[in-house]
């Protein structure tokens, strides 16, 4: 059985502190460049949540370890 990768433990998640402090977690991001559509510098971001289900997948694709 493969051991399921979280997004909170990938190098391209970025906590979205607004929202933790509403209490909603669903707008955490992605900012990794191939996901993100920004190959410079990755500074675009997609939501964690939209990014797993469209991009990435169950898998974790695109997944990097955090160091």
């Amino acid at each position: 059985m493969t051991e399921l990768k979280l997004c909170c433990d990938c190098k391209y998640y970025r906590k979205n502190w607004f929202s933790h402090l509403l209490g909603d977690t669903n707008y955490d991001n992605c900012s990794h460049p191939l996901i993100s559509g920004d190959m410079v510098n990755g500074k675009n971001f997609l939501s964690c949540k939209t990014a797993r289900a469209y991009k990435c997948g169950y898998e974790g694709k695109f997944w990097e370890e955090r160091k």
